[in-house]
C-alpha cells in the first residue's frame, strides 16, 4: 500500500509539475456520440497541452441529474457538465458561472434567438447550447414522392397509405406511426399557436383553442396509424408504416433498420394552423463556480469556445446527427457540400431555424410528465380533449405552479 501513496504521489507532483490544468466534464452521451466527442476533446487537448480535459460518462441523463445533485450537494461537482434548462432553474442557478461577457456576441448572435434565449435565468447567461436536436418528418420515397407540407396533407397521405391488404381488419401497411410521447402534443399545440404556462408561469394555459385543435388532429391520425410506445425506426425501416415524426438524432438508426429494405429521406415537419415550428431538444452546458479554482474555470471556458468553434461544430454535428445550430455553419460551403452527399441532412438544417424551447420552469419535468399521461388519456379515449386539458391544467396548477 504504501508503495502505492508513495506512486500516486510522484504522479501527480508530475503532473503539477507540468503546469496542466484539469477540467472533469461530465456528461451523458454514448455510443458514436462519445466517440466523436472524445475526437474532438481530443483534439483540442493537442491544441492546448497545458489543458487536461477528463471526460468522465454518468449514465444516461436521469442518472447524470441524479449525481450532479449529490455531488453539488456535497460541495464536490465537476468543473463542468451537460444541462437541461429545468434542471438549470431547479437548481443550479446559483452555482453555475455566469458566461455574460464571456462568449463573444459574434458566437451568441449566430445562434437562434429561442436557442440562446433558453440559456438565460434571471437574466444572467448560465449556459450555452451543446447537443441540439429537433423533430422531422421521416417519410418512405417509394411511397411518398413528395412529402407533405401541412397538417391537411399529412392526415390525407396517412389514410391514403393505409393499406389492408388481406382484408382481415388489420392495416398491413399504416400511412403513419406514433408514440404518445409528450412532444407530439406539445409540438402540435404550439404551431396551433398554444402557450404552455401564463407569462408569469403561474398559470397553465393548455385549455385553449390550439390545444383542442392539436388533440383532435392528433386523433384523427392515430386512427390511420401504427400506434406504439415504442421507437418507431424499426417500423418504419421494414415498411409497416409509411411516415412518421421523430428527432433528427434517429436518423442514424432508421439508416440501420431500412438498409436494402425500403429507400427514404426526411422533411421539414408539416405546417400546422400558425407554424412548422418544432421544439428544441438537448442539453446545454454550464461551469461550476463552487469546488473549482478561476484557472479551471478559464480552462473549461476555452474548451466550450472551442466545441463552439466552426472546426469542432461542424465535427459535432457530422458525427452526431444533432442540429449545425451556429448560423454559420448551417449556410457555409463546407455544409452545403456535406448535405449534397447526405440529403437526409437538408431537412434537419432547414428546421434548425424553426424552433420552440419549453419554459425555464424548475418543475418542467413534472409538468411535461402531466402532458404526457393527458396526451394518452386521449389517444385511449380515456377522457375527451376538453376534459384532458382542463385536468392538466388543473394538476399542473395544483401540483407544481402553486
Amino acid at each position: 500500500m504504501r508503495k502505492v501513496l508513495v506512486a500516486f504521489a510522484v504522479l501527480c507532483v508530475g503532473v503539477l509539475a507540468l503546469g496542466k490544468v484539469e477540467v472533469e466534464f461530465w456528461h451523458a452521451m454514448r455510443g458514436g456520440h462519445l466517440e466523436t466527442l472524445e475526437a474532438i476533446t481530443a483534439k483540442f487537448m493537442e491544441q492546448n497541452p497545458d489543458i487536461v480535459v477528463k471526460l468522465v460518462g454518468q449514465g444516461g441523463y436521469g442518472d447524470l441529474n441524479t449525481k450532479l445533485i449529490a455531488a453539488a450537494a456535497a460541495m464536490q461537482p465537476p468543473t463542468m457538465a451537460q444541462f437541461y434548462a429545468d434542471w438549470v432553474a431547479s437548481a443550479y442557478k446559483e452555482a453555475l458561472m455566469p458566461l455574460d461577457g464571456l462568449i463573444p456576441e459574434e458566437i451568441l448572435n449566430d445562434i437562434p434567438e429561442k436557442l440562446l434565449a433558453a440559456c438565460y435565468f434571471d437574466g444572467k447567461l448560465l449556459t450555452i447550447p451543446f447537443n441540439k436536436s429537433t423533430l422531422i418528418l421521416f417519410y418512405n420515397t417509394d411511397l411518398v414522392p413528395e412529402p407533405p407540407t401541412t397538417w391537411e396533407e399529412l392526415l390525407a397521405m396517412a389514410k391514403a397509405l393505409t393499406v389492408d391488404e388481406d382484408g382481415d381488419g388489420t392495416p398491413d401497411r399504416y400511412g403513419f406511426g406514433l408514440r404518445p410521447y409528450p412532444e407530439m402534443f406539445t409540438t402540435f399545440h404550439w404551431q396551433a399557436g398554444g402557450k404552455f404556462l401564463s407569462d408569469d408561469m403561474k398559470d397553465s394555459v393548455l385549455y385553449s383553442d390550439a390545444g383542442i385543435a392539436a388533440l383532435n388532429f392528433l386523433l384523427e391520425l392515430k386512427a390511420t396509424s401504427l400506434y406504439q410506445s415504442g421507437y418507431l425506426s424499426g417500423p418504419f425501416g421494414s415498411g409497416k408504416i409509411a411516415m412518421y415524426i421523430g428527432s433528427v438524432a434517429g436518423i442514424p438508426y432508421v439508416a440501420r433498420a431500412a438498409e436494402g429494405k425500403v429507400n427514404w429521406n426526411t422533411a421539414v415537419l408539416p405546417r400546422g394552423p400558425v407554424n412548422n415550428d418544432s421544439i428544441y431538444m438537448g442539453t446545454d452546458l454550464g461551469i461550476f463556480t463552487m469546488n473549482t479554482t478561476p484557472e479551471q474555470r478559464e480552462a473549461a471556458l476555452k474548451y466550450i469556445l472551442y466545441l463552439l468553434s466552426p472546426e469542432a461544430h461542424m465535427a459535432w454535428a457530422k458525427g452526431t446527427g444533432y442540429i449545425p445550430f451556429r448560423k454559420s455553419a448551417i449556410t457555409s460551403e463546407e455544409w452545403k457540400a456535406y448535405m449534397a452527399e447526405h440529403p437526409e441532412r437538408v431537412a434537419v438544417t432547414e428546421q434548425a431555424f424553426h424552433g420552440f424551447t419549453y419554459p425555464n420552469h424548475p418543475k418542467w419535468y413534472s409538468i411535461r410528465g402531466v402532458i404526457g399521461d393527458m396526451l394518452e388519456a386521449v389517444l385511449l379515449g380515456d377522457m375527451t380533449p376538453e376534459e384532458a386539458l382542463k385536468w392538466a391544467d388543473e394538476t399542473i396548477e395544483e401540483e407544481y405552479l402553486k
